[in-house]
């Protein structure tokens, strides 16, 4: 099985144990938290397959939150396998390459939103182009669609709540999800669609590369 490193995001560090589980069911995750990665940090094994960044009560748009992620923009700048940033990690992972963020004029907390599909493939296999698919979601910030060009990035899916849902990295296999695919159930809701975003990521870039 595929191991990834799993950058620990949250203030809370107990949070991480949703994103743990889920992505315990298709790889061995090694976790590391936000804080003990400072400039000039390296991958710690040549076996890591993946990176995957973490969710966070960090806010995107708020400098102070945004000066305790260096180190970890300087890892997604040297990262040399693939890559998938969920909520908070997808808004670092579009900022360090130049995108802009904003806040909403109103925060989706804890539901499920409907996110359309606009280019299939990747992380988005198995949908369908123009499908509309119910993905978990909590967030104040959001990764504005204007920016992504000069940033580097393809706009996979957006929502009515928000211009960017998921994006790819046009010259690496880096991946951002504003939406949470580790979170099947919000109160008596379940949708496991996705997990299939996490399958994806993993049989469709981290073990076609064979790494």
């Amino acid at each position: 099985m595929t191991k990834t490193l799993l950058v620990n995001c949250y203030l809370d560090s107990n949070r991480i144990y949703e994103l743990r589980e889920a992505l315990g069911k298709f790889t061995v995750c090694r976790i590391v938290p936000y804080t003990s990665i400072g400039l000039g940090y390296e991958l710690p094994a040549s076996d890591i397959s993946a990176v995957v960044i973490s969710g966070s009560e960090a806010r995107i748009t708020n400098p102070e939150d945004l000066a305790k992620f260096r180190g970890v923009s300087e890892l997604i700048k040297s990262c040399k396998v693939p890559l998938l940033g969920i909520c908070f990690g997808h808004q670092l992972l579009c900022s360090t390459y130049g995108a802009k963020t904003a806040t909403l004029k109103q925060p989706v907390i804890d539901r499920f939103e409907q996110v359309k599909i606009i280019q299939t493939g990747d992380i988005l296999a198995r949908f369908r182009m123009g499908q509309t698919v119910p993905f978990a979601e909590y967030h104040n910030d959001f990764v504005q669609k204007d920016s992504l060009e000069n940033a580097g990035f393809n706009l996979l899916a957006d929502s009515a709540s928000c211009e960017v849902e998921a994006v790819k990295h046009k010259a690496k296999l880096f991946f951002g999800v504003q939406f949470h695919p580790e979170r099947i159930t919000v109160g008596g809701e379940t949708h496991d669609e996705g997990y299939k975003v996490l399958d994806n990521f993993y049989c469709n870039n981290v073990k076609r590369l064979g790494i």
